[in-house]
């Protein structure tokens, strides 16, 4: 039974990767390479315009953002059906924004070459785990052409939760990216700090939402969820 309590953890734990996911963005784009960690479309749209002009500096940060989400999509896929995969694979992503936030110091914010593109992939790879993942909540936090669609037909069928919910995953998003790129342009070597406090914040709303909700299916249970004496 989902409780209104529930349904609020969710909201909040959604609205907090989604301002992950857009401060992620941003970041890959304007202090890695110009590809967005994961927004597939538009690094296809902008590889295939490198290939038509022959310019492999568009081709290489497309192409590896686009490998790296596919990649994290694929393991986080596989290693959701094991029990209790949720929490461990947000701090694996919460790991890897960590690596990437101290290679991102050790280049003086700077990266270039080869360590830039690492360091593309591997947002890339945390971007596209996320997604995944937050299919488990039915939430949308990375991908929202396909989320529009859905609210606005919806919408038109009378049905207004889906683009109450759209709106707010949008909202979300974009303030992530708006706090991500001020820090990016005012304070640049903290630029990846900001995707891992949304991040940490939204493992301690999952804990949360997971606690309460274990605590409640105990009362819930006979005897209290206590076995035979």
């Amino acid at each position: 039974m989902t409780t209104d309590t529930d349904e609020t953890g969710v909201a909040v734990l959604a609205v907090l990767l989604a301002a992950c996911a857009g401060s992620v963005d941003v970041f890959a784009f304007f202090g890695l390479g110009k590809a967005f960690a994961g927004i597939v479309t538009g690094n296809l749209v902008t590889a295939g315009f490198g290939v038509a002009t022959g310019n492999l500096g568009l081709i290489r940060p497309t192409l590896t953002a686009v490998a790296g989400c596919v990649a994290g999509e694929i393991s986080w896929a596989w290693l959701l059906r094991r029990p209790r995969a949720a929490l461990a694979l947000l701090i694996s992503e919460l790991v890897i924004l960590l690596g990437v936030l101290a290679a991102w110091l050790a280049a003086d914010a700077k990266p270039s070459g080869v360590v830039a593109l690492v360091l593309l992939a591997a947002v890339s790879v945390a971007m596209g785990g996320q997604s995944m993942w937050a299919l488990g909540i039915h939430q949308t936090t990375t991908y929202f052409t396909g989320m529009l669609t859905k609210a606005i037909s919806g919408a038109s069928a009378g049905s207004t939760g889906g683009l109450r919910t759209g709106i707010r995953q949008f909202a979300a998003l974009l303030a992530g990216a708006i706090a991500g790129g001020a820090v990016l342009a005012r304070l640049r070597l903290a630029a990846p700090a900001v995707p891992v406090a949304l991040l940490a914040a939204a493992i301690t709303a999952h804990m949360i939402v997971t606690r309460t909700s274990a605590v409640r299916d105990r009362a819930a249970a006979p005897d209290g969820g206590e076995g035979p004496g």
